[in-house]
C-alpha cells in the first residue's frame, strides 16, 4: 500500500512540478511515511506538518528551540511575512565562527505571528535535524509592546547589536541572557550577505 501511495503521489507532483521541486517533495513525503506514516494517510496533513516535535524521537526538532528564520525564509536572516519582532535575548559568549563571530556576542530575536496568524507546530522544511516553528508559545516582550499578547514564534533572527539600537525594530533596552544559546548555529548565519534587518515581514 505504501509502495502504491508514493508512486501516486510521484507521478502527480511530476506533472506539476520541477525536477527539483519533485525530489524534494518526494523526500518530505517519505520521511513522513517513515516518521508518521499513520498520521500522515489517515488525517487531512501536508506531508512537513506530520513531520513534528515528538515523531521524530530525537533530533533538534526535539531539543525545544525554534529554528533560524533564514531556514524557512529563503535563506533571508529576516522575519518572515505576517510576523513581528517580539522580543530578545543576547549570547554574550559566542566562539563560533559565523555571523557575528568578530563582536564575539550575538543578540537572538524572536519572530512571533501577528495575531490571528500560524500555523501547526512542525519541524522546520519537515526535517528531524532541523529545530522547531510554531511550536512555542512565549514572548520576551521587549519589542513591539503596541501588539497584544502571546502568540507561537516562527523563527529566530541573529544581528550583531543590541536591537533597541537598532531603528524600526521598536525594542527597549531590557536585558536577557542565555548562553545556552551561543552553540546554536545554521550554514545560512554564515555567509557575509545575510541581511540584518527585518524587511516587509517583521515589524
Amino acid at each position: 500500500m505504501t509502495d502504491r501511495l508514493v508512486h501516486a503521489t510521484g507521478s502527480l507532483l511530476e506533472r506539476k512540478t520541477s525536477r527539483r521541486g519533485l525530489l524534494a517533495r518526494a523526500g518530505v513525503i517519505g520521511s513522513a511515511l517513515v516518521v508518521a506514516p499513520i498520521r500522515y494517510l489517515t488525517r487531512p496533513i501536508s506531508a512537513w506538518a506530520a513531520i513534528s516535535p515528538g515523531s521524530c524521537g530525537g533530533g533538534l526538532c526535539d531539543d525545544g528551540y525554534t529554528a533560524f528564520c533564514c531556514e524557512i525564509n529563503n535563506g533571508k536572516n529576516v522575519c518572515p511575512p505576517n510576523t513581528y519582532i517580539g522580543g530578545w535575548w543576547k549570547c554574550t559568549a559566542y566562539g563560533g565562527g559565523g555571523l557575528c563571530a568578530p563582536q564575539g556576542v550575538r543578540y537572538y530575536m524572536d519572530c512571533n505571528h501577528l495575531p490571528g496568524t500560524g500555523s501547526d507546530c512542525r519541524c522546520a522544511n519537515g526535517q528531524c535535524g532541523e529545530r522547531r516553528t510554531d511550536c512555542n508559545v512565549f514572548r520576551y516582550g521587549q519589542c513591539n509592546t503596541q501588539i497584544g499578547g502571546v502568540t507561537p514564534i516562527s523563527c529566530r533572527v541573529v544581528v550583531c547589536q543590541n536591537p533597541a539600537t537598532i531603528d524600526g525594530f521598536n525594542c527597549n533596552g531590557s536585558v536577557a541572557v542565555d548562553n545556552t544559546t551561543c552553540s546554536h548555529d545554521w550554514s545560512c548565519l554564515t555567509s557575509p550577505l545575510v541581511q540584518q534587518v527585518p524587511g516587509a515581514g517583521g515589524a
